[in-house]
């Protein structure tokens, strides 16, 4: 009697520990960066302004300066 209500917890504790197991597996969890270099970044790379929008913040910049 003891032996099956040992057997039947374990049974239980073990589908719990598989499922929180296979929980903690989402897709947008893989493929991220386990490991850090420190002071280097390392995401992708920023898309270059163009020429226009480079003039267009200097230009409502300047208007807040106030020195």
């Amino acid at each position: 009697m003891i032996m099956n209500l040992f057997s039947k917890l374990f049974v239980i504790f073990f589908i719990l520990i598989a499922a929180f197991n296979l929980s903690a597996c989402r897709k947008e969890e893989q493929g991220r960066p386990l490991n850090y270099n420190k002071g280097v970044y390392q995401g992708n790379a920023d898309a270059s302004l163009t020429d226009g929008t480079v003039y267009q913040l200097r230009k409502r910049v300047s208007g807040q300066a106030w020195y």
